[in-house]
């Protein structure tokens, strides 16, 4: 996907994979695994190489089901469309480690969401992006092609170029959202998958229980990627998270004790970077990340962010964003204008 793209804008993909340390055949498996922070490199470097600002956008058009590798064909054999959403958010992260998809089901519409949690790292709004237009093909396969948002959420701030948001999405675009994510009805839930084979989808179940069986992935790991999750839905507790991985709180004590941590360090982890990110790429106020992070009220939420970063969060942003101003080349005189 990658190769072909930096082909079609007369950048020779060998030469810039090879910096990375990969090569064009690399690209061919889909379930060929990459670190989250060298996918973000390397689309940050062909989108400087291309000169195209929506590099990303690009590559997430090209994405399917069939680009999840095992949980893709999982998905798309299942009997219906909640289904297959709930077995993408239970099992991507056999193939994506630096983020945790999520939905979010209310009685007139559900948010299928997609939340980052590598922070630090540039390139993450290129991700997004990817993110949501994969998100985007996966509902329309799942779906077919009448299925349309009521509206597509991007975390990063309005792009100066619009165009090519529009003409992919065709749908009312928000920035500055508090998630990646796609708004649609919830009747689509019910839909049955189209052309699914249950046989198929069997044989997919028993090979990713295969894959779980041999993967080195640490329990820490996974249950901070839960408690993201959990985060965003606002039920972050030691009892949602035991009941996330089908286990009684003692026995999901004893398990992240094993992985030399603990349900407290974990949330206050989850709590810290969630904060972290949504100061630096939205422009929420103040209240409404507390009141998303779960806190009584804000000043609890300023001590907490005081601890952890020596400054409140109101000075921690106007820091951060200071520094951006200063870092960026090209420092603009007036902002773009705003859409959603």
């Amino acid at each position: 996907m990658v190769p072909d793209l930096l082909r079609e804008f007369g950048v020779a993909p060998g030469p810039l994979l090879k910096t990375f340390g990969l090569s064009e055949d690399y690209f061919h498996n889909p379930d060929n695994l990459l670190p989250y922070e060298l996918v973000a490199r390397i689309v940050t470097a062909s989108m400087r190489a291309t000169g195209c600002a929506h590099f990303g956008l690009l590559i997430g058009q090209r994405g399917n089901v069939s680009t999840l590798g095992a949980p893709g064909f999982l998905i798309r054999n299942a009997p219906d469309v909640v289904t297959a959403l709930n077995e993408a958010i239970s099992n991507l992260d056999l193939h994506d480690r630096g983020a945790a998809p999520f939905i979010e089901v209310g009685d007139e519409t559900t948010l299928f969401g997609y939340t980052i949690y590598h922070h630090g790292i540039e390139g993450t709004d290129q991700i997004g992006d990817i993110a949501v237009a994969i998100m985007w093909n996966i509902m329309r396969g799942l779906c077919g092609p009448e299925w349309q948002p009521l509206e597509v959420c991007f975390r990063h701030d309005v792009p100066d170029d619009l165009r090519a948001y529009r003409r992919f999405f065709q749908a009312p675009l928000r920035f500055n959202a508090p998630h990646n994510a796609l708004i649609f009805s919830t009747s689509w839930l019910a839909r049955p998958v189209q052309q699914a084979d249950s046989l198929l989808h069997q044989h997919f179940l028993r090979h990713i229980q295969n894959m779980r069986r041999y993967s080195n992935q640490d329990f820490s790991e996974k249950a901070y990627q839960a408690l993201l999750f959990l985060l965003g839905s606002q039920r972050c507790t030691l009892d949602e998270l035991a009941r996330h991985f089908a286990m009684h709180p003692r026995t999901l004590n004893r398990r992240l004790k094993d992985s030399g941590t603990s349900f407290r360090e974990l949330y206050a982890e989850a709590r810290h970077q969630t904060a972290r990110q949504l100061l630096c790429d939205t422009r929420s106020s103040i209240d409404n990340i507390a009141a998303l992070l779960g806190y009584s009220d804000v000043t609890a939420f300023n001590r907490a962010y005081a601890r952890w970063e020596g400054v409140p969060p109101a000075l921690w942003r106007r820091r951060s964003q200071t520094d951006e101003d200063r870092d960026t080349p090209d420092n603009r005189q007036s902002a773009p204008p705003r859409e959603g």
